[in-house]
């Protein structure tokens, strides 16, 4: 009998931590469901609590008030109580924020709960989404992805990681990801998928400017072709 298949579907940062990435979610229900070792991993949630955690030299009250009251801002924004306090609610999101901004700026870009980008990237051109992918140790999440991908890929190597890319904020930091697995796993498929892969496909005369890099684009509901 074969092996089973295995697919890790991925969640790229940046996306607002308040919205979980539910297409993935249904990918994941599907696959199972059709008998296919599927793995879900929002790597934006994870990568965003990660850099909360790094070490970072404040020199302005602000940022030493938000590195003081980091840990509770985030337990905070996890419970219900803090959404009844309209003023504390903009709090505890404005200091989180000026914390990933200041890890941000030590990358050289501009990063928040909510947004990712890149003064010498741009998301628009296909040539910079590559330099994303050849530099992808120079992204702030790397240190996050990769030990998380090093992790997965030990206790289970994949036969097709699966990007979903719905917003430009996430689309530098997918690729450094995918960067990352084909030089790290070349043997891996890696498959693109989500809102902002199929307004690329909908281009007339669009055609893979990645090859090499991502294997497939799918456009759409991407169930049945994984499931193929």
């Amino acid at each position: 009998m074969a092996d089973k298949q295995s697919i890790l579907l991925i969640y790229p940062p940046v996306a607002k931590p308040c919205e979980p990435p539910a297409g993935i979610a249904r990918l994941a229900g599907v696959l199972r469901a059709g008998g296919i070792d599927c793995r879900v991993v929002d790597a934006s949630l994870e990568g965003i609590l990660d850099l909360l955690d790094y070490p970072l030299a404040a020199d302005d009250t602000w940022s030493r008030r938000a590195l003081k009251h980091r840990e509770a801002n985030r337990l905070a924004l996890r419970a219900p109580a803090l959404y009844g306090n309209p003023d504390r609610y903009k709090r505890a999101v404005m200091d989180l924020n000026r914390i990933l901004q200041m890890a941000g700026r030590a990358a050289g870009v501009t990063l928040s709960l909510a947004n990712y980008g890149s003064p010498a990237l741009s998301t628009v051109r296909s040539r910079d989404l590559l330099t994303a992918a050849e530099t992808f140790e120079t992204n702030p999440f790397f240190p996050s992805f990769s030990a998380r991908l090093a992790t997965l890929f030990d206790e289970r190597a994949p036969d097709i990681v699966g990007l979903s890319i719905n917003f430009m904020s996430q689309a530098l930091s997918a690729f450094a990801m995918i960067g990352f697995i084909k030089k790290r796993f070349p043997r891996t498929r890696v498959i693109c998928g989500g809102g902002l892969v199929t307004s690329w496909m909908h281009i007339p005369g669009f055609k893979n400017p990645f090859q090499g890099l991502v294997d497939e684009l799918l456009a759409g509901p991407g169930e049945q072709r994984l499931l193929d």
